[in-house]
């Protein structure tokens, strides 16, 4: 029997944690006909520093590999409401205000970039630890969340775009509305997508949860033999 929950104990330190994840679908084909452009779900979650965003996207991003995918955050009261965004794009949220926008490049190497709102310009952020990966259909975007002056429990409103060089948002993450290759203003205030910054437990008590999940299901299995 001590063997046996020895086991058991090595075995429950050693069980991974899977962080908890918001997904937010889009409707697929309310973009241009550049299927890289259409963002079809975006897949949110954090673990105790890091905000992670999937944007799933109708077809590679790399291919084309001039595909732009930016984020605007609400995170305060008092953003930017009027626009253009950190890129010149007239993207904007007319309520609340964005905040921090995120700004990333899938050509020359992929690369992102974080910028704050003064209340006059866009100035990059510090220690963002912004990072970029991609999938055969996918974006992922991770930063800090402390950047972002978030942390647990904090909620936050947010929108996805993607778009080109020389046009404005060519798809959003918050709307069905259909778009093709356009410069018109865009307001994601009508369809704000939000989240909530999730407590992540301490790795003892995921290691003490899952022992005793692992217990319990020891000792029903030697009640059974």
């Amino acid at each position: 029997m001590k063997a046996n929950l020895s086991a058991l104990a090595l075995l429950a330190v050693s069980m991974p944690f899977t962080l908890c994840a918001t997904t937010y679908l889009d409707v697929t084909g309310d973009s241009s006909t550049v299927a890289s452009l259409d963002i079809t779900s975006v897949v949110v979650n954090n673990d105790a520093t890091t905000l992670n965003l999937q944007i799933n996207l109708a077809g590679n991003p790399l291919s084309p590999d001039w595909v732009k995918c930016l984020i605007g955050f609400d995170t305060v009261t008092g953003g930017n409401t009027t626009g253009p965004d950190a890129w010149g794009k007239p993207i904007f949220m007319s309520a609340g205000g964005t905040d921090f926008f995120v700004g990333s490049w899938m050509d020359s190497g992929t690369g992102a970039e974080v910028r704050s709102w003064s209340g006059s310009s866009w100035d990059a952020v510090a220690g963002s630890g912004i990072a970029v990966g991609t999938g055969a259909s996918s974006v992922t975007l991770s930063l800090n969340l402390s950047a972002m002056g978030l942390s647990e429990g904090s909620t936050f409103n947010f929108d996805i775009y993607t778009t080109s060089d020389g046009n404005s948002a060519l798809d959003a993450a918050g709307s069905s509305t259909a778009l093709t290759w356009n410069n018109n203003p865009y307001d994601s205030s009508p369809n704000v997508l939000s989240y909530t910054v999730t407590a992540v437990p301490e790795p003892g008590a995921l290691s003490l949860a899952g022992l005793g999940t692992l217990l319990l299901a020891w000792r029903a299995k030697q009640r059974k033999a």
